[in-house]
């Protein structure tokens, strides 16, 4: 199967190649079993008055700035997706959409495919950052400015 089996427009968003941020990292949910009917949940998860990964809550609110800084930057012009590493459907759906969308090619899709970190960010279907989240003045310098962004993307439907 090519490119040329998927849709033209994104679904959801009504423009061809609308940036994509995937935002990957744990949930803390996930962390105790992950059967539907075996998880344990938040702050649920104490030892001794103490969380019992604190290192996945640490993460998890550090990517708190960069979220709500992509979010009021771009707002809807960018589409954000926080996924767990463990979520290889979504995460493989997502990348090769943003992938067909972009203009990337199969190959450059498997390749990000193939480094999928634990805490990273891909940025329309290619791998910005593995194990760290960038600074916000990265992901501009990638995305461009939000008016930039709308001007692509109206060009490319004119």
């Amino acid at each position: 199967m090519g490119w040329h089996a998927l849709p033209t427009i994104m679904p959801n968003t009504g423009a061809k190649g609308r940036s994509s941020v995937i935002l990957i990292r744990e949930w803390e949910r996930q962390m105790s079993a992950s059967g539907c009917c075996g998880r344990l949940e938040g702050d649920f998860l104490q030892r001794r008055g103490e969380r019992c990964f604190p290192e996945r809550r640490t993460i998890m609110e550090a990517m708190g700035p960069l979220y709500r800084d992509l979010r009021s930057r771009y707002g809807d012009e960018v589409e954000i997706h926080v996924v767990d590493p463990r979520n290889l459907f979504t995460i493989f759906a997502l990348i090769l959409r943003d992938a067909h969308a972009h203009s990337l090619s199969i190959w450059k899709a498997l390749q990000t495919l193939f480094r999928i970190p634990v805490t990273g960010v891909v940025v329309n279907g290619k791998l910005l950052t593995r194990g760290r989240w960038p600074e916000f003045s990265e992901l501009k310098e990638v995305l461009g400015n939000p008016s930039t962004i709308q001007a692509e993307v109206a060009g490319e439907l004119a």
